[in-house]
């Protein structure tokens, strides 16, 4: 599971650099990165250069792990990618392409390292030739939907793809079971479309085709899961910068998280998980019914890139057999160099297993609601998750535990009025 690589083409570079990646096909960008003489990997607060793409694919190849499939859960793209382009290139032209060439490059460059491997991307919020959290454009949807061999052989997943950035395809190993592939940028408060545009309200096709879809493969006796970006639910890092916990903000729109609940309760016999990523951290979300059981997760991949002054980390999954219900994972991360941004060798080292870690025979819904309650209940707890959920920064650990509330009671509270309930009071934590 690899999340938010947010490469940047542009770090560290020359003029000279980005003009011949710009001019080169993109079967030639990795031999220009690798002749470039920039080998050190991204430091701290920065995106994932070349040097820390190659290095995290290539601890994922030493793990000697077997790899059924790889999950990479959006943004490829770096932040400010045109801004970064105009650097260059003042006058913007030839930028479509140069997007389009990166996302094909990053894409090539993970399907290399594990050569057979069928990889199930999504487009994430930066995934767009319009900017951050605009709509992808016709032209990705394009390139990808020949790009990515997942959809390129199964046409109805193509047509859907072309249409919204949304496709279905079978799980490569587990009989009767389908991903389901979303763009979830399209369900955000941060979304914006070209005002200019007549384009349709693809938020809300998007929605009326996942029912549609859950419905079909209910009739054909099949199950799913499902695979997105932006998670559903409280944003806790925004929340806690609003100064209010009975002001929390959410990830998406009020009218598709409803939506969204709905939809999923009343499938919730064939749906087996949902993987996020985004936030770049390592997290969870929980989904309970009217009695407080709770029947489904969604899985936060932390990130590739360091822009969030986070430690690189990937994860390894396990999933049962029969079911395709993850039951386990384990995440690597990248300890930060002494002298980050120099030619040290980057070493990327096992952080936890989460059976190991936690006790809990398999990963599950249940699991995560007794996890999410102990960590509001045992200070000790708490601290030991919150170092799990920024990889190993002990920096980071001081000003995340001034606002635990904020992101422990997102973990299982979706709605604003039960993340209120949860988070306003809250009692103080024993030990």
């Amino acid at each position: 599971m690899l999340s938010d690589i947010h490469f940047d083409p542009f770090f560290d570079a020359k003029p000279s650099l980005i003009k011949k990646l710009a001019s080169s096909p993109v079967e030639e960008w990795q031999s220009i990165f690798e002749s470039s003489g920039n080998d050190a990997v991204s430091p701290d607060g920065s995106d994932s250069n070349y040097a820390l793409l190659a290095s995290a694919l290539q601890a994922a190849r030493d793990s000697g792990v077997q790899y059924d499939y790889i999950l990479v859960t959006g943004d490829f793209l770096g932040h400010e990618f045109e801004r970064k382009y105009r650097a260059y290139n003042p006058d913007g032209s030839g930028y479509q392409d140069f997007v389009i060439k990166t996302m094909l490059f990053v894409n090539r460059t993970i399907e290399q390292a594990f050569p057979g491997v069928s990889v199930y991307g999504t487009l994430g919020n930066n995934d767009s030739t319009g900017g951050d959290y605009a709509a992808p454009g016709k032209a990705i949807f394009a390139a990808l939907a020949k790009e990515w061999k997942v959809i390129a052989v199964h046409p109805d997943a193509q047509r859907d793809f072309l249409a919204g950035g949304f496709y279905a395809v079978p799980h490569p190993t587990v009989p009767s079971q389908e991903f389901i592939v979303l763009d979830t940028s399209f369900w955000s408060n941060r979304y914006h479309r070209d005002a200019s545009s007549n384009t349709p309200d693809q938020g809300a096709a998007e929605m009326n085709w996942l029912e549609a879809k859950l419905d079909q493969l209910r009739s054909m006796h099949k199950t799913a899961a499902l695979i997105m970006h932006i998670p559903p639910g409280i944003d806790p890092y925004a929340s806690s910068k609003l100064g209010g916990c009975d002001n929390p903000s959410l990830f998406w729109k009020q009218t598709y998280l409803d939506s969204f609940i709905k939809t999923i309760a009343d499938h919730k016999d064939i749906l087996r998980d949902s993987y996020a990523g985004h936030t770049h951290m390592d997290d969870f979300r929980v989904f309970a019914d009217s009695t407080g059981r709770p029947y489904f997760e969604t899985h936060i991949v932390p990130s590739i890139s360091r822009d969030h002054h986070n430690n690189p980390a990937f994860e390894i999954g396990v999933y049962e057999k029969t079911t395709g219900a993850l039951i386990d994972y384990a995440v690597t991360y990248l300890k930060s160099p002494s002298n980050a941004g120099t030619t040290e060798e980057p070493h990327w080292t096992p952080e936890y297993d989460f059976r190991d870690a936690s006790g809990f025979p398999s990963y599950s819904p249940a699991s995560l609601e007794t996890i999410a309650g102990l960590i509001r209940s045992s200070e000790l707890i708490r601290k030991r998750f919150m170092d799990f959920y920024k990889p190993q920064i002990p920096l980071a650990l001081s000003a995340l535990l001034k606002d635990w509330r904020y992101y422990s009671c997102a973990q299982t509270e979706i709605t604003p009025s039960t993340f209120r309930g949860c988070a306003c009071p809250f009692p103080a934590a024993s030990n």
